[in-house]
């Protein structure tokens, strides 16, 4: 019989979407009545691994496994379930790590324009005059992410798959993908994103996307009951292979 869910991950790290999602997915395990909790916090080796994609093999020692692909996805033999559509077909598990109370939209004038590099490659084309780079450093607490991002004008992200983007266009905010991921289509955004709204690759579109933008917001709560089914179908198949 499992003891519950290990969570493999070190510690927290608010900047780091793949390390909230862990955190949240603990949460979202105890508030269903099952045991679960961090590496960090404890080790059990009768529990059920949950090892994202930077944990290779089984340092646990554990007889029962399950990987989630946050990031990118490899071959497994492992039951494994995947954050988006086009991760090897795995079953998706998704759950929200953005804070609505936080990340909305604010009264005032919108000005500026700030970029964020995350997993991307910077280019320097792309970026105006005066624009701030925000980083893993320069906003200590989320709430200073929040406010900023809610400032702008728009975001320049040369990243298409990190969270900062939604937390951007929830927040009223629109984003203009560019570098090495320019060439996205508008189905890609959708799929990486979760919002069609509120995101452009281009500065000709950029206006559009400031015209959808105030969708974004509806539109990713529209998913909310999507993510909650996806950690109960992911517990019930948890629960049927080892319990």
């Amino acid at each position: 019989m499992v003891t519950g869910y290990e969570l493999w991950i070190d510690g927290y790290f608010h900047m780091s979407g793949g390390i909230r999602a862990l955190h949240v997915l603990r949460d979202e395990l105890v508030k269903r009545g099952m045991n679960a909790w961090m590496k960090y916090e404890r080790h059990d080796p009768n529990a059920i691994a949950i090892y994202p994609e930077i944990i290779r093999g089984n340092p646990g020692n554990f007889d029962a496994i399950t990987r989630w692909w946050l990031n990118t996805a490899e071959p497994t033999q492992d039951p494994t379930w995947a954050w988006e559509t086009g991760m090897n077909d795995y079953p998706l598990l998704t759950v929200n790590i953005i804070e609505l109370d936080m990340f909305k939209p604010r009264p005032g004038i919108k000005r500026g324009v700030a970029y964020w590099v995350g997993k991307g490659k910077k280019d320097e084309r792309f970026i105006p005059d005066n624009a701030e780079e925000i980083t893993r450093k320069n906003y200590t607490s989320r709430s200073a992410l929040a406010e900023r991002l809610a400032s702008l004008d728009y975001l320049i992200s040369f990243d298409p798959f990190t969270a900062v983007n939604v937390e951007a266009v929830v927040s009223g905010t629109p984003v203009l993908i560019r570098g090495q991921h320019h060439s996205m289509t508008a189905e890609d955004i959708k799929a990486h994103n979760w919002t069609p709204y509120g995101v452009s690759t281009s500065m000709e579109k950029l206006d559009e996307a400031r015209s959808t933008v105030h969708l974004a917001r509806e539109h990713y709560e529209s998913l909310l009951p999507v993510f909650d089914q996806r950690v109960d179908d992911f517990v019930a198949e948890t629960m049927r292979l080892y319990q």
